[in-house]
């Protein structure tokens, strides 16, 4: 589902939309999914994938040659376990680098789309398909979806109890401190400099709360200007904005749907 190393199609065509829905299908499947999650832990042949799920070998070259397609594996060629007739090569499969935050960020880019691109039963897929991933895998984190500009596509996980945002050099000291500096290329303009951060997100009692830190160009949730100073809280699909105009930041807020949860439509 890319195009170049990391945005998403976006045409508003049947092709695009017909890619799309069966993205959704290959990561709806349980199977599919509980193959990911073995290959996380160490590459493996068809053989041995099929034992260890317990579905036919049929099947099994099915889902890996789906998951192929959909860019989550790669293949190089090994050797299968040895038989009563020795050892022979075999494709032997791992993930991709950064295989869950890809995932994280295909479903999340999917929330994007323009709403004549999505209907409902679409969006309630793709409300089904994170929650399933959220579940199998169970590490997904808190994490901002860089949208537009040089770091487009670009995943960020909130893995600190404080997060600075701003522009500039990564190891400027902060005037903040306890906080992990996440610091944005010089062509986000807009943004004030890491030294005295743009905005900070802190996480408390597992919430994320945003603060502007006095910055000239403000901080919007939704197209809505956050009070200096206040720290709101983030929701999952929440559209962060660190000024506006050319050469402003845009984010998207994603966090690991739980059993029974579902987004507002």
């Amino acid at each position: 589902m890319e195009e170049g190393p990391g945005t998403i199609l976006t045409a508003d065509d049947e092709e695009f939309l017909a890619e799309l829905s069966d993205y959704l299908e290959i990561l709806g499947n349980i199977s599919r999914l509980r193959i990911l999650r073995l290959l996380e832990r160490k590459p493996l042949d068809a053989r041995s994938v099929s034992l260890e799920i317990e579905t036919s070998y049929e099947n099994t070259k099915k889902h890996l040659e789906k998951l192929l397609r959909a860019g989550l594996i790669t293949r190089r060629p090994g050797l299968g376990p040895e038989t009563s007739k020795g050892v022979h090569p075999a494709w032997e499969y791992s993930p991709v680098p950064g295989m869950i935050q890809k995932i994280q960020r295909d479903l999340g880019m999917f929330s994007t789309l323009p709403p004549t691109l999505k209907g409902i039963s679409l969006q309630e897929r793709i409300a089904a398909v994170r929650q399933r991933v959220s579940s199998e895998f169970g590490a997904c984190e808190k994490t901002l979806l860089v949208l537009g500009g040089e770091w487009d596509g670009r995943v960020i996980p909130l893995l600190s109890p404080c997060t600075a945002l701003g522009r500039g050099k990564e190891r400027a000291p902060l005037t903040i401190p306890g906080c992990e500096p996440v610091s944005f290329p010089e062509s986000y303009r807009s943004l004030t400099r890491i030294s005295r951060p743009h905005a900070v997100i802190r996480v408390r009692n597992g919430v994320c709360l945003i603060e502007d830190k006095g910055s000239t160009g403000g901080t919007y949730i939704n197209g809505k200007r956050v009070p200096d100073r206040d720290q709101i809280p983030l929701r999952d699909g929440d559209r962060i904005s660190f000024s506006i105009g050319e050469f402003a930041l845009q984010l998207l807020f994603l966090e690991p749907m739980t059993s029974g949860e579902k987004k507002d439509a």
